[in-house]
C-alpha cells in the first residue's frame, strides 16, 4: 500500500468517525426531546387527575395560605397551561417572542396572576441559569405590569 492509499484510507476512516459522532450527537438530542416530551406528558396526566378528584389535589396543595378545592383546581389548569407553554419553548417549537406573546395573554387573567403570586416560593429554588428560571422572571415582569395594561395588552 502506497502513501497516497494509505492517505485516503485514513481520511475515509476520519470521515466515517466524525459521522458516526454527529449521529450520536443527534440521537443524543433526539432521546432528550423525547424525554422531555414524555416527562410533560406525564406531569400532564398527573394534573388532569388532580382537577378531577379533590382528594388528589391535595397532595399538590403546597401553598403557603389555604385555597378552596374550587380555586385549587383553577390553579393546577393555570400550572398547566404554563407547563404547556414552558415545554414548548424548551422544545424549541414556540419561540421567545411567541412564549412571551401567549405568556402576556395568559397574564391577564386574575385567577393566573393569583396562582403566579401563591407559587411564588416554588420558584425560588430554580437554579439561576435554567430555562425555567429565565422564563419565570419575564413572567414576574409579565404580571407586574398586566394590571397597568389591561386595555393594550396586545400591543408590544
Amino acid at each position: 500500500m502506497g502513501i497516497q492509499e494509505c492517505r485516503q484510507r485514513g481520511a475515509t476512516v476520519w470521515v466515517a468517525g466524525a459521522a458516526f459522532a454527529v449521529l450520536l450527537v443527534q440521537r443524543r438530542h433526539l432521546q432528550r426531546r423525547t424525554d422531555l416530551a414524555d416527562k410533560h406528558r406525564l406531569q400532564f396526566d398527573l394534573l388532569c387527575k388532580a382537577m378531577d378528584d379533590p382528594e388528589l389535589a391535595e397532595v399538590l396543595d403546597t401553598y403557603d395560605e389555604e385555597i378552596p378545592p374550587g380555586k385549587q383546581r383553577q390553579f393546577l389548569l393555570a400550572n398547566a397551561l404554563y407547563g404547556n407553554l414552558l415545554h414548548a419553548y424548551r422544545l424549541g417549537t414556540t419561540s421567545r417572542a411567541e412564549t412571551l406573546g401567549h405568556l402576556r395573554g395568559i397574564c391577564q387573567s386574575r385567577i393566573f396572576r393569583d396562582y403566579w403570586d401563591a407559587t411564588r416560593h416554588h420558584r425560588e429554588t430554580l437554579p439561576g441559569n435554567s430555562q425555567e428560571r429565565r422564563l419565570a422572571v419575564l413572567v414576574d415582569e409579565i404580571v407586574a405590569t398586566a394590571s397597568e395594561e389591561r386595555d393594550n395588552w396586545w400591543v408590544i
